[in-house]
């Protein structure tokens, strides 16, 4: 008999192998002790770590496992503002008090039009046109067709920068929420001048028509007077 078989048997209760009350015992590496122990220290194992622990392969910054145990790779949430069209040019300031202006001209024509809600925020419509990712909140309340021609056409002129990614599908889909529809044929006369009088607008190097009145050097925006001056470059532009 070893030393500890001893001293587990002097730790006993007279006249018998252990207490009465034990049945049946299972020892896996651990030492059963009968009777009184004093002035002793006890080491437990450490506990094994949870599946929610930083060491765990589940919650590796690598992935995740999946019940079939294999990897899942790390979903990376992208930015979800927009895009909006680059057209201001902050370098310049008299040139962006233009184009500040023809903006806001800009807006009151396409609420005139009922092309956005009536309650768009004059701020938020100013900003579609900074170039920054972000979501302007216009309410478009013309057609998919109407904003996916205007934007494809907007898009080609010398007066906006080229962006990666700023594409027209990507402004009518992720800025105005609207499924795209570039079917000329769903667009009327009527709206192809009044994309025709947006674009005008927006270009600075095209005068705005002036008020008769002597005097009085503010614009004339109402749409027969820009839609003359759009007539007028067209056949400018064809004796060329």
């Amino acid at each position: 008999m070893n030393k500890s078989e001893q001293y587990t048997d002097d730790m006993l209760p007279d006249g018998g192998r252990k207490p009465t009350y034990i049945k049946e015992q299972h020892n896996h590496n651990c030492q059963q002790f009968f009777g009184n122990i004093s002035n002793c220290t006890f080491m437990m194992p450490s506990a094994p770590p949870s599946e929610g622990s930083a060491n765990h392969p589940a919650t590796s910054s690598e992935g995740s496992a999946d019940k079939s145990g294999k990897r899942r790779k790390k979903t990376i949430t992208a930015n979800e503002n927009p895009l909006t069209i680059r057209y201001y040019r902050h370098g310049n300031k008299g040139i962006m008090a233009r184009q500040r202006q023809r903006v806001d001209i800009l807006y009151r024509k396409w609420t005139e039009w009922k092309w956005i809600d009536a309650d768009t925020d004059p701020d938020d419509f100013d900003r579609l046109f900074e170039g920054q990712p972000r979501h302007c909140d216009i309410k478009w309340t013309g057609t998919s067709a109407t904003l996916t021609i205007l934007m494809q056409q907007l898009l080609e002129q010398d007066f906006i920068e080229r962006q990666p990614n700023c594409s027209a599908k990507h402004l009518v889909e992720k800025q105005f929420g609207k499924t795209p529809n570039s079917d000329r044929r769903r667009i009327s006369k009527d709206i192809e001048e009044k994309i025709s009088i947006s674009i005008l607008i927006l270009d600075t190097s095209s005068p705005l028509p002036q008020r008769n009145a002597r005097d009085d050097n503010e614009e004339d925006v109402s749409d027969a007077a820009l839609y003359e001056v759009c007539q007028r470059q067209l056949r400018s532009t064809k004796c060329l």
